[in-house]
Parts: structure tokens; sequence; C-alpha cells
């Protein structure tokens, strides 16, 4: 399933992330996201799977049903936000 700019977007607003903080996350350039969200640029493949990847890891499930759309599978997203912390704990050790 091919994943557009806007439901990049969309996602990374229910999951409450910066397009810097999605960048981060995935090793690719701010830029790029942005470019990607507002259609100036068209990322490579790999590049679209890396941003969909991590999304994923978050708790995002894209759908391409009558339409594009996104939408947040909660249990998911908890328990990414619960080893996220468990992490960041065990770092601070």
């Amino acid at each position: 399933m091919k994943i557009l700019g806007a439901q990049i977007a969309a996602a990374r607003e229910l999951l409450r992330i910066t397009q810097l903080e999605l960048a981060e996350a995935t090793g690719v350039s701010d830029r790029t996201i942005r470019d990607f969200e507002t259609g100036k640029s068209e990322p490579s493949q790999a590049t679209r799977e890396k941003v969909r990847a991590e999304l994923e890891r978050r708790g995002i499930e894209f759908t391409n049903g009558d339409g594009a759309g996104v939408r947040i599978h909660y249990a998911k997203a908890a328990e990414f936000a619960r080893l996220s912390a468990q992490d960041g704990d065990d770092r601070n050790s």
C-alpha cells in the first residue's frame, strides 16, 4: 500500500510528535518529512518504508479502503510509550 504525505502528517498529529522527532527516529532529514507531507517531493521507497515502519511501531495503522486514511491502535501506542519510558529509565540509571 502506498502511503501519502497527508497520511504521515495525520499520523504525526495522532501521535503528537513533530516532524523533527519523526525525522530523528527514522534517520531522515526533517526537510524530507516536511517536503513529503506538503507534496513538494516524493521520497524514495526506502525512506517511505522507514517512516511507515516507525509510525506503525508507535501504533499507527494506515488504511486505503474508500480513501487514504490513518488511525491509531491505542494499545500498541501505549505499549510503545511504556517501552520508551522504560528505555529512558534504563539509560538514566
